[in-house]
């Protein structure tokens, strides 16, 4: 499981927000060798005057997930910056990922210990 939140100061709505939100929960979840329906994607967008003026674009992403080797972690840098230049083509948008690692036992989802369910 992959758990995605992401912050920007990015205008996106509808159907192009959906789209966005679809190209990076592929981009986690190809990089990390996981299937499609273990991602959870959300994206948090903050107007421009609550960001640092840039000549640049810049997302930030964390991502909550189990130990993943270190050349997973790179794809998943080089797979969510890749993902937002062809998606925002034309534009110069900057990606920040903050990858957080996380064992069994410091993870619930439904009332339930992830180290519990797989006993």
């Amino acid at each position: 499981m992959a758990t995605v939140i992401g912050i920007s100061n990015t205008e996106l709505a509808g159907e192009q927000l959906e789209q966005f939100i679809e190209v990076i929960g592929n981009a986690v979840t190809t990089s990390l060798g996981l299937p499609d329906h273990l991602k959870s994607v959300s994206l948090h967008q903050l107007p421009k005057a609550y960001a640092t003026k840039r000549s640049y674009e810049e997302i930030t992403f964390f991502v909550y997930t189990a130990p993943k080797p270190v050349e997973a972690k790179r794809a998943l840098v080089q797979n969510i910056q890749a993902a937002a230049d062809d998606f925002f083509s034309g534009s110069s948008y900057t990606t920040i990922v903050i990858v957080k690692e996380h064992a069994d036992e410091n993870v619930g989802v439904g009332g339930v210990l992830r180290l519990d369910k797989q006993a």
